[in-house]
């Protein structure tokens, strides 16, 4: 059975909360991923995502290039460790409506798995889970 850590992304892209909301929209267009962890003197402090940046600026109107991360992230950070199952992770998205969540080994964020993730070709016939 597959693990959070066999499927989770390891080429992280961070920044810092004082980036600018704009900033971070676009280069999550430009690398084309859903989400960015957010650090705060080195340390992750939260993830903003597509979602963030849907609902807490375009709904409302509001200027990305005026805000900063800080404003915009989604925090504390919702983590699961590498070692645990695929559906684990489903549930712990589901029970919190989210779609990322921040993968831990040894107590340092390694990874990100999202929804899109859990939903790949090996596992429409349930096989994985």
């Amino acid at each position: 059975m597959l693990t959070v850590g066999d499927r989770m992304a390891i080429d992280l892209i961070k920044v810092n909360t004082g980036a600018s909301a704009l900033s971070v929209a676009q280069l999550m267009a430009e690398k084309r991923i859903g989400s960015l962890l957010v650090e705060d003197g080195g340390k992750v402090a939260g993830i903003i995502t597509e979602t963030d940046l849907v609902r807490k600026i375009m709904a409302k109107g509001l200027d990305a290039a005026a805000l900063k991360c800080s404003e915009v992230m989604s925090a504390p950070l919702k983590t699961i460790e590498s070692t645990r199952k695929l559906f684990e992770a489903a549930e712990v998205m589901d029970k919190h409506h989210i779609r990322h969540l921040a993968v831990e080994e040894d107590g340092e964020i390694k990874g990100v798995i999202s929804v899109r993730d859990l939903i790949h070709p090996e596992f429409t016939d349930g096989e994985g889970w």
